[in-house]
């Protein structure tokens, strides 16, 4: 029981208890539909042994932050070696991690209040809500840990570098192997061949060698690789210059949707879960949306999918002060760059309009006297668009997809209301898909008894509209030269090794010292088994 509270009391123990109580929380809120008894007795005992854990760490903290100010005087000191610990910085990260996985896998982002109800039942709900689990990575705890971990790395370099540079950078790392030095440095002894030959070895070995003579006796001091040393520190800068580009984005990047609807232009998009709308520096032209089913991709695919859609994508042009800056196209899995913001194709859907339509003129006198004359002309015609045809300007006013399920958008059977402007008065024509309903419903309407024409639907193009997510990064930049620094440090720290060689050499007789930050007693058995190779060339 004794090891058990000890281990508990430990930074181990309140690492085990924070994750299990987590993966507890995590296996009952997004795993399991039903919660057996066994699941909570075993949620019970996560939260008992977070609880326990927590307060025995903080017993000790109390302890060590009383003693530390006994022994300093000062709290301040206490305070400095607890955000340069290496505790710290591991605590943080598991949580962000945890915070990281939830925002990117369990919970979706930037979704209406309704939505967490709907999908988490109102009790989980609310929480999400309220504990800003709905937009985690611009939440303000979150934002607080990025910047302690930021703060525990400049107080761990802060902390460790000067310790560092004086071994690796300062003037005192060159000793002579003396009697003093072999106290700490404890040296053996070996037989050498010449010494001509022991300096040009360790020249080619890649050390930079400095050689000092006093009587009889040769000092040798071999030294390579100092600057891996200050690997860790590189990557220490990588991780600031990353938090600092991340901290940017958290703060000053934005990102949302942009509905477009076919052949319109939109510059107002909508952020967040309260759909907030803001203004985009640019404005967003659909040129042309296309929908590509399996048959279109591969015409030997199995005809039971040839119909679905396999992808869709939008041809865009991003127009700036009424100049087009900017044209491509946008497609699922493939953004589009427009300086710090990035388009990704988001969603589709069918709007109450068409992209064209065809429509058949005839005239209502000739159709009783000669129908095979009385079709005077076609013409085409969008939402949004005036045509001008024979003696009447005309417009699309009302548009309904589906005329016997207006509910229903997955079946097309449009009826369109035409805006007819003839001799300076205006008529409100039908025209429905099916040519028998458009003669009905025209005859019907007593406005319509004396105008001359009646229009008939040839082809329908529904009016589709482009669900684009707008991203704004602006520290993107950062992030990626601080990336490139981390790759740099980790180089630097893992593919070279700070390694000393002191030996004084007295005839054929050396004492011999060995330094190695990493892989000391493989360093030494290689340099001896060389050296002993040297002696018999």
């Amino acid at each position: 029981m004794k090891r058990v509270l000890e281990f508990l009391g430990g930074f181990g123990g309140l690492v085990f208890g924070f994750v299990f109580f987590v993966g507890m929380s995590i296996l009952g809120l997004f795993h399991l539909e039903e919660h057996p008894p066994l699941y909570w007795a075993g949620f019970f005992a996560s939260v008992f042994l977070f609880v326990l854990s927590f307060l025995l760490n903080l017993i000790n903290w109390v302890k060590a932050l009383i003693k530390d100010y006994k022994k300093h005087g000062s709290v301040l000191a206490f305070v400095y070696d607890f955000l340069a610990s290496l505790k710290l910085a591991i605590f943080i990260m598991l949580v962000l991690g945890i915070l990281s996985m939830l925002g990117s896998t369990y919970i979706k982002q930037n979704q209406s209040f309704e939505w967490y109800l709907d999908q988490f039942g109102y009790d989980v709900g609310i929480w999400i809500w309220k504990l800003w689990l709905n937009d985690v990575f611009h939440s303000w705890y979150y934002i607080l840990f990025i910047v302690l971990l930021a703060v525990n790395l400049i107080f761990c370099s802060i902390k460790r570098l000067p310790r560092v540079w004086k071994q690796a950078f300062s003037k005192e790392r060159i000793l002579k192997l003396d009697e003093h030095a072999e106290k700490h440095l404890k040296p053996i002894t070996v037989k050498i061949p010449d010494k001509d030959k022991v300096l040009k070895f360790l020249l080619k070995k890649g050390f930079k060698v400095f050689v000092e003579e006093e009587g009889n006796k040769l000092y040798v001091f071999a030294e390579k690789g100092r600057f891996s040393r200050l690997g860790v520190y590189i990557t220490h800068i990588a991780l600031l210059v990353i938090m600092a580009g991340a901290l940017i984005d958290a703060i000053v990047g934005v990102r949302g949707s942009l509905i477009v609807a076919e052949g319109d232009t939109n510059d107002v998009m909508l952020v967040g879960a309260e759909q907030k709308p803001y203004k985009l520096p640019f404005a967003v032209h659909l040129i042309d949306f296309r929908i590509k089913t399996y048959a279109e991709e591969n015409p030997n695919v199995d005809k039971r999918f040839a119909q679905a859609v396999s992808s869709y994508e939008s041809d865009i042009e991003i127009i700036n002060g009424g100049k087009v800056e900017a044209k491509g196209t946008v497609k699922v899995n493939e953004p589009f760059d427009f300086g710090r913001y990035r388009l990704f194709q988001a969603t589709y859907g069918i709007l109450d309009g068409t992209s064209g339509m065809g429509v058949i003129v005839v005239d209502r006198k000739k159709a009783h006297e000669d129908p095979e004359k009385a079709v005077i002309g076609t013409f085409e015609i969008k939402t949004g668009q005036v045509v001008e045809f024979k003696d009447m300007l005309i417009s699309i006013d009302r548009v309904v997809l589906n005329v016997h399920d207006p509910n229903n958008r997955n079946e097309l059977a449009p009826a369109v209301v035409l805006k007819v402007m003839l001799n300076r008065e205006l008529y409100s024509v039908p025209v429905i898909y099916d040519p028998r309903l458009t003669a009905l419903v025209f005859s019907q309407i007593p406005e319509l008894k004396d105008f001359p024409y009646m229009f008939f639907m040839n082809g329908f193009e529904p009016l589709f509209f482009s669900g684009f997510e707008v991203s704004y990064h602006p520290g993107s930049v950062i992030i990626w030269i601080g990336s490139a620094i981390l790759v740099l440090g980790m180089v630097v720290a893992f593919y070279t090794v700070h390694r000393k060689v002191w030996m004084r050499i007295e005839g054929d007789t050396a004492k011999v010292a060995f330094y190695s930050h990493k892989f000391k007693e493989e360093f030494k058995r290689s340099f001896l088994r060389e050296l002993e190779e040297l002696k018999r060339a």
